[in-house]
């Protein structure tokens, strides 16, 4: 896919999964959202405002076809919160952040009160699915999707795998053995598996665009491909949480923090109707501007008061993208700032939790990735120098702002903040601009009346 449509090499979502899904779905920056601090919990009456008008329902009102296959994680506490409410006709998966893989349950950081089944056939719990991988079980799901559909109307599928996220905290990466056998030559056994947890939704991926190929459909399609933050590796175990084995090599951070690893993910496009495919975009873009992409494709005007960029001109026919600055993060509660202008960032801030701990190094584990499979002469890959010889500038980020070149150091190795008082004091009056919008946001304590014994066992709206 990647091979033949456009790598998107300057491509960035938000730190995790809920602020990144709300962003992808309004097309806004999830400040204005007040989802950008931490995740949506199942337990918590917090969601995205039923107000704000979803892609999948200006789509809907254009005549497509609207599928929600596997997560949503943008609130549930209300039945009008949840998928077939916001603009979807159907709608299989599950409304939590991570799940097991098999029984459905989410577990991690919940008491076991709030343990409840949560796999949902439109309004339905999907009790008879039990048993069955969910990546296979999603990608199987979204085929018949594909295969049911009337060609002749326009279709908007989002297929949204919980893989390769954790499962739960026993077992937190759960894949089928016949995966995990295709890499012998990892020596490393969680990075064997994550690579077989990959590999699964690999797989789903082709079976996609075999499906749509099939239907005689992929001619007038577009596919896009989205991580929806960086990964999470070894170093989730010093925050408390089970560890998928991902790793962000070469870049600094991981998932839920502001640097490069944490916000700068994978991403292609594969579409006959790309002008000028197989290549790589270094240019900047942000998961907000699929909205305002997907709706101009779909021929309905950019609505008021949306962050993100048409860019289908930039992807395709490789003009200049209109993006120059990315509002990454607002944070009061976490006291996070960071903001991509042109080639500079501005951090400011670094969560640290109650142990001490912050993710905000360059992250490996013994046995784990190996750079010798990394071919540096790759299309789309990212060089740095080496982590040990490189010449670095620190910065106590907690107390001052930080300044990173990131076109010549991706790794924000440099602190260049004292060379560059000019840009930091510019990019401090964006930030103080952004501010204005932002509304406030953070977890709330769980709702007793979600618990299992009130809820029939299962992971389902409780609240009028």
């Amino acid at each position: 896919m990647a091979n033949e449509g456009v790598i998107l090499n300057s491509y960035y979502t938000q730190y995790m999964c809920t602020p990144s899904r709300s962003a992808l779905l309004t097309g806004k920056y999830p400040t204005r959202l007040g989802l950008q601090h931490w995740v949506l919990s199942t337990v918590e009456q917090r969601g995205l405002d039923v107000s704000v008008k979803l892609l999948p329902e200006y789509l809907q009102d254009a005549g497509y076809k609207t599928h929600l296959v596997g997560k949503w994680h943008l609130g549930m506490y209300r039945r009008v919160m949840t998928p077939l409410f916001r603009g979807f006709d159907s709608f299989f998966g599950c409304y939590s952040g991570q799940n097991d893989y098999y029984n459905y349950t989410p577990t991690v950081l919940l008491p076991q009160i709030f343990h409840r089944f949560d796999l949902w056939d439109n309004l339905d719990p999907g009790w008879n699915y039990t048993g069955q991988y969910a990546t296979e079980l999603f990608n199987q799901k979204a085929v018949d999707r594909i295969m049911d559909h009337n060609p002749e109307d326009p279709l908007f599928l989002f297929l949204s795998h919980i893989a390769p996220h954790w499962a739960n905290a026993d077992d937190p990466i759960q894949v089928p053995q016949k995966y995990v056998d295709r890499f012998p030559h990892i020596v490393n056994e969680g990075r064997r598996k994550y690579a077989g947890a990959v590999a699964a939704l690999d797989d789903s991926v082709g079976a996609v665009i075999a499906a749509l190929k099939s239907k005689g459909m992929y001619e007038n399609s577009i596919v896009v491909f989205s991580s929806d933050n960086g990964g999470a590796g070894l170093e989730n175990t010093l925050g408390g949480l089970p560890v998928t084995h991902a790793n962000n090599f070469p870049l600094r951070g991981a998932k839920t923090s502001q640097w490069e690893g944490g916000l700068r993910v994978t991403a292609c496009i594969a579409s006959p109707l790309l002008e000028k495919p197989k290549r790589v975009s270094n240019q900047l873009f942000h998961i907000t501007d699929w909205f305002t992409t997907f709706l101009r494709l779909a021929g309905i005007g950019k609505p008021n008061e949306i962050d993100g960029y048409d860019i289908w001109d930039s992807i395709s026919r490789d003009r200049p993208s209109p993006r120059t600055e990315i509002l990454h993060q607002i944070d009061p509660v976490w006291k996070e700032y960071a903001l991509r202008w042109n080639q500079y960032k501005l951090v400011i801030g670094s969560y640290t939790n109650a142990s001490g701990y912050r993710i905000d190094q360059w992250y490996s584990e013994e046995d784990g990735f190996d750079p010798t499979f990394f071919d540096s002469t790759a299309k789309g890959a990212i060089t740095c120098e080496d982590l040990e010889t490189a010449q670095r500038i620190p910065c106590a980020y907690t107390e001052e702002p930080c300044l990173y070149d990131i076109h010549n150091d991706p790794c924000e190795y440099r602190n260049i903040a004292a060379d560059k008082p000019d840009i930091v004091g510019l990019l401090m009056v964006k930030l103080n601009e952004y501010n204005r919008t932002a509304l406030p946001s953070d977890r709330l304590p769980a709702d007793p009346r979600a618990q299992a014994s009130l809820t029939q066992g299962l992971c389902q709206p409780w609240s009028p």
